[in-house]
């Protein structure tokens, strides 16, 4: 069990769950919930946000609705140890999700939204000619069958 994991108690565990699935909702309805203080709650969450297990709050955004309609998974093989110099420099472009550092063939996974095939192509030609990327594997998402981000699964067996 993680030492962060040790921290947290079932009312930790249940809260965070709560917010999880609802990030709007206000101290005094989780504290109803929970049958305890407002007070309390605001504790629980500021001491869970010290700890760096809460790292803020944000709105879930629907992309196609916006226009990103192309989600990639892009894999990059990196020579040189030069792993971080170049994943640093991938996370500042707008269109990327997120950068992984991974085991494997592949060096590192990038997920990233474009509006159309031509931003895609833009991007991938544009890691492709940073100094030590020495080729991609970019895959395009069909479907998407589930996307989340929280962790309400993995505090579900807090202590």
């Amino acid at each position: 069990m993680g030492y962060m994991l040790k921290k947290l108690d079932e009312t930790d565990a249940k809260l965070l769950n709560m917010l999880a699935s609802n990030g709007r909702a206000s101290y005094r309805e989780l504290a109803k919930a929970l049958g305890m203080s407002v007070a309390t709650v605001a504790y629980r969450l500021a001491r869970l946000q010290r700890l760096g297990i809460i790292k803020g709050y944000t709105v879930v955004l629907d992309p196609a609705a916006l226009g990103y309609e192309i989600t990639a998974v892009i894999g990059i093989v990196i020579r040189e140890g030069k792993l971080l110099e170049v994943q640093r420099e991938i996370a500042k472009e707008p269109n990327v999700l997120a950068v992984y550092d991974v085991t494997g063939e592949i060096d590192s996974i990038v997920i990233a939204r474009f509006k159309d095939r031509h931003e895609l192509s833009q991007f991938v030609k544009r890691v492709l000619g940073m100094r030590y990327v020495e080729r991609t594997s970019t895959h395009v998402v069909l479907e998407v069958v589930k996307e989340s981000f929280n962790t309400p699964p993995l505090l579900e067996k807090a202590p």
